[in-house]
């Protein structure tokens, strides 16, 4: 254990302090009180007005440090990430990413701050041909390796705390890494409005809290995170960007309930329903057969979205444990994109 000297803020009380640094308040005042001398000396359950600073005792190896903030370590997550293209059923592209992320939060005044540090990175890719892509989609999520944002009561990111640093490596990124990747001086050879689109694209999202977001929550270790932490939200709505046809937004109408309820966890379900009145039926037919149909020779048949997550809670600590969830997106009999994901909690 290491002594710290925390200096007291306006609004402390000792409650906070104790629950900023996940501690019981007697504790804080005992450990205080052995160290401070008897001029400072803590009685009852206010800090006295004159005390500028209560010591505490902290485990180091609990402790994380980002942006000028002191996190403490909650959990670490190992994640697999499983993307399968299938034509007709047969499997034509898959991709498997797997990831581990350190998961820290801390007390600030009435709000939460969480932080998610990517520490491992993994993928393969079938085809092989598809490894260079795949390389640049890589690098950019190292951009985002080490996030600290807050989020809202219906499991939404309200905002990014480091948002300014960010935005700085992704500018570092194309000034000086991306041109010197393969398949991002292809690109730029063979089709620079692509490059030209990417780099504006990315501009945006880095510039804006809401927008990066939104890019984050697509992330399945933040989107089961988010939901996870949701308060009372049993009936919610999503969109969510179609994986098989460009600029199609999805509705979800997604419903939560729970799955067991013993001793400390606590398991939920989430299933969603596509919300088919708010699709353009028209548009997903046309494009269907632009883009698939002189590939498979089948007429477009039927689009449909199939929603499913599981996760369990430890209740004292309100942790994520472990998740499973299972996305397909399909134009039924022709064309499959799914989506497999499972997430376990392991030693920290």
């Amino acid at each position: 254990m290491e002594m710290i000297r925390y200096e007291i803020q306006k609004e402390d009380t000792l409650h906070s302090i104790a629950e900023k640094y996940e501690m019981a308040v007697q504790d804080l005042i005992d450990i205080h009180n052995q160290n401070c001398g008897l001029t400072n000396v803590i009685i009852g359950d206010k800090i006295p007005i004159h005390l500028q600073y209560i010591f505490l005792e902290v485990d180091p190896s609990r402790q994380f440090r980002t942006s000028g903030i002191a996190f403490t370590k909650r959990a670490r997550y190992r994640c697999e990430l499983n993307n399968i293209i299938a034509i007709e059923g047969k499997p034509s592209f898959s991709a498997q990413t797997k990831t581990e992320y350190l998961f820290s939060s801390r007390k600030q005044d009435d709000d939460i701050l969480f932080m998610l540090k990517l520490e491992d990175y993994v993928n393969s890719i079938q085809p092989q041909e598809m490894e260079a892509a795949f390389h640049l989609i890589r690098e950019i999520e190292m951009i985002r390796d080490i996030v600290v944002y807050t989020q809202s009561e219906d499991g939404e990111i309200k905002d990014i705390i480091n948002r300014e640093e960010l935005s700085e490596k992704w500018r570092e990124f194309i000034l000086r890494k991306a041109p010197e990747i393969p398949f991002y001086k292809e690109m730029e050879n063979r089709d620079p409005e692509t490059i030209r689109d990417f780099i504006e694209n990315g501009n945006r999202e880095f510039s804006d809290s809401e927008k990066l977001g939104k890019v984050l929550a697509k992330n399945m270790l933040y989107h089961i995170l988010l939901k996870s932490q949701m308060k009372k939200n049993d009936y919610f709505s999503i969109l969510q960007q179609s994986q098989l046809f460009p600029n199609i937004l999805l509705a979800i109408e997604v419903s939560r309930t729970v799955v067991s309820d013993q001793g400390n966890t606590i398991t939920y379900r989430l299933t969603g329903t596509l919300d088919k009145n708010r699709l353009d039926h028209d548009k997903i037919v046309r494009l269907y057969e632009e883009m698939y149909q002189p590939v498979i020779k089948y007429s477009f048949t039927e689009f449909n979205l199939i929603y499913r997550i599981t996760y369990t809670v430890e209740k004292a600590s309100g942790l994520l444990m472990d998740a499973t969830a299972s996305i397909k997106e399909q134009v039924k009999n022709n064309y499959e994109s799914i989506t497999k994901f499972e997430l376990r909690r392991v030693e920290l």
